[in-house]
């Protein structure tokens, strides 16, 4: 049996990219949620300052997402949130929706990170935006991914690194 409910699959066209991080994963966690980094990890998103609640399931908050020329405003809501382990965010905004999450697991001491993105075009120009820049967002998820490799890792003096 089941110890909670199941997260649901990502559609088949999610951009998923996975790294290995020689850190616990509560380490991963920090440098993931850590304020003063949100810029060197989250390529997509520009997000607006976090309140108290943030990253609580339940929690919004504000942003921009970096896709074309112009930055996409969007509310993002915590749908999931689980310290060291699973961190879901669903995307609203008027052009483009989707949803981002980011899961931890041990391994071979340190932590397995997979993140995955998926978008939705909301609109004919949401939709033009997203046919340009599909190619573009699995780079910038591995260039986040070797971001939050870099923080966990520097935080955390048993690392090899």
């Amino acid at each position: 049996m089941a110890a909670g409910p199941a997260t649901p699959r990502l559609p088949a066209d999610a951009i998923e990219r996975r790294l290995f991080v020689d850190a616990p994963p509560a380490a991963v966690w920090l440098a993931l949620h850590d304020p003063g980094r949100a810029t060197a990890i989250d390529g997509l998103v520009a997000l607006d300052p976090a309140g108290p609640d943030w990253p609580a399931a339940g929690a919004r908050r504000t942003g921009r997402l970096r896709l074309g020329p112009l930055p996409i405003g969007a509310e993002l809501e915590s749908l999931e949130a689980r310290p060291a382990r699973r961190f879901r965010v669903g995307i609203a905004g008027h052009a483009i929706a989707g949803e981002r999450r980011w899961e931890l697991a041990p391994a071979a001491g340190g932590t397995r990170v997979a993140c995955a993105v998926h978008l939705e075009g909301r609109s004919r120009i949401g939709r033009a935006v997203l046919r340009l820049e599909r190619r573009a967002i699995g780079p910038r998820l591995e260039a986040e991914l070797a971001a939050l490799k870099r923080i966990a890792e520097a935080g955390n003096p048993g690392s090899r690194a």
